[in-house]
Parts: C-alpha cells; structure tokens; sequence
C-alpha cells in the first residue's frame, strides 16, 4: 500500500521560497477550494505567478513526514 506526499513551494515573501509538505489530503482539498474561490492570494504564499499547485510523491505507507525527514507538516501551520 502507498499514501500520497504533497510537496508545495512556498513563497517567504521576502525573495525566497521554500518546500512545504504535508501528508494531509483534506488540507490540500481544502487549499485548492479557496483558491478556486479567490481566498488565496500572493500574500498567503500558497501561490505565485502561475497559481496554486503542487507535486504528488507516492510514499510506502509506513512513512511518516517525520520517517521522512521532515519537520514541519504544512497543514498544521
């Protein structure tokens, strides 16, 4: 079995950009209903020139963003 890794650059705001992840698809599906109802903008920093996206990584299901190295989970920030 496998889970989906959602991987999103983030812009600072300050010139820099980041990767953000999380594991949470409810989050993501959230995310993607305001920005189709024009909530997200360039000061959110979920979205830059050409839009809110995002890439899919398929991940082995015992993996965990912490497993994986990751710090910070996305949705919960």
């Amino acid at each position: 079995m496998s889970k989906n890794l959602y991987v999103f650059a983030w812009d600072s705001g300050d010139g820099s950009v980041s990767i953000r992840y999380t594991m949470n698809e409810d989050w993501v599906v959230k995310m993607e209903t305001l920005n189709e109802n024009g909530e997200l903008d360039y000061d959110s920093g979920w979205i830059d020139g050409d839009g809110f996206h995002y890439s899919v990584l398929t991940v082995p299901d015992e993996c965990t963003l912490e497993s994986l190295g990751i710090r910070r989970d996305c949705a919960e920030e």
